[in-house]
């Protein structure tokens, strides 16, 4: 019968967090994440237990092994459970913290490229949705058509940057001639995305064309500032 009433109370609070999950406490998110390694026992005692030992939720995902057995109720198995969440957990933060980073500076652009253009054989073209702090909101591949020049359907573009809150947008794609120079077809479709761009109020910082180890940057050598005003010159916005 105790079980019973104990699997009762655990569905309602799933429930209750499926439906409001920022309106849960330290000690509710702790006992729900315990039922995934208790899951035929009461975890809400537990949960209070290891809030009250450690003072928060962020210190009981930061506590040892050692550390956490030392609260009753603990054993080697939730003691391990809660260490490896908070080691993956660790991890992610790490990865985020350096795609927060990969647009920073011209120099980590170049290096992020290249990198992504490694190894690629035929035409691609990317399209990044960046925040107003460079951090990757969105990012969409579109293979390349021609041999000539990469097109990429500015529907799809169009649709993203409508659902996605971006500040800037930053467009890239590789030449495996080996020559990044851009071609008179790469600066139209640099002024189609600068339009898209403008229309839906998103800034296009860049478009970067990779060579192998070679790049070459629209706004840094200023031919992004020749494609707004050939756009504005032909009055296409």
């Amino acid at each position: 019968m105790q079980e019973g009433l104990h699997d009762g109370h655990r569905e309602r609070l799933i429930n209750k967090f499926a439906e409001f999950p920022d309106s849960f406490s330290d000690h509710e998110l702790l006992e729900i994440f315990l039922y995934t390694v208790v899951p035929r026992k009461d975890t809400n005692a537990l949960a209070h237990r290891l809030i009250k030992a450690f003072g928060s939720l962020k210190k009981v995902f930061s506590a040892t092994a050692e550390q956490l057995t030392a609260v009753e109720g603990v054993g080697k198995a939730i003691a391990a459970q809660i260490v490896l969440h908070a080691k993956i957990m660790d991890k992610i933060s790490a990865l985020s913290s350096e795609k927060a980073k990969a647009f920073s500076s011209p120099e980590r652009i170049k290096r992020e490229l290249v990198a992504l253009f490694d190894g690629v054989k035929g035409e691609k073209f990317y399209f990044f949705l960046l925040s107003d702090t460079f951090e990757q909101v969105l990012r969409l591949e579109f293979v390349g058509k021609t041999e000539e020049a990469v097109f990429a359907d500015t529907t799809e573009i169009a649709r993203a940057m409508s659902v996605n809150k971006a500040k800037f947008a930053l467009i890239a794609h590789n030449h495996p001639s080996g020559n990044p120079f851009p071609s008179e077809a790469d600066d139209i479709a640099t002024s189609k995305f600068y339009i898209v761009c403008e229309v839906h109020g998103v800034k296009l910082a860049d478009h970067v064309i990779v060579a192998g180890q070679k790049t070459y940057s629209y706004f840094a050598e200023k031919r992004l500032d020749y494609i707004k005003e050939r756009v504005k010159s032909d009055k296409l916005i």
